[in-house]
């Protein structure tokens, strides 16, 4: 991997920090069923999708496409996190949620 795409992963990966503290610091922390934070989710994915047809055919701001991505990146790493979590929990109690099957794939949010 070249140095100039690692170095825009760890900004981009910065901002996806901030953007979690901002919203831990404006809504605090919370705890949402996976169905409420993919609702949240497609809502920011909407306006990705809002924000790159504004750049794409009207000549709209880079960094308004940059922000909303940023905004879906935090929301799925916030879904990841909650089923990480889960898991993690679940396997200090011996009952793991998420249990390989024959074919090497979790059970839950297989392909």
């Amino acid at each position: 991997m070249d140095r100039c795409h690692t170095m825009g992963c760890y900004e981009l990966t910065a901002l996806v920090r901030t953007e979690n503290e901002r919203q831990v610091s404006k809504w605090g922390i919370q705890t949402r069923t996976p169905a409420e934070w993919l609702m949240y989710t497609t809502e920011e994915l909407g306006e990705l999708a809002e924000a790159i047809a504004e750049h794409q055919y009207r000549g709209g701001s880079t960094a308004d496409v940059v922000k909303e991505a940023i905004q879906v990146a935090t929301l799925s790493l916030k879904i990841a996190e909650m089923y990480a979590f889960n898991n993690m929990k679940a396997q200090l109690q011996g009952e793991s949620e998420l249990i390989p099957n024959s074919r090497g794939r979790d059970k839950e949010g297989a392909c």
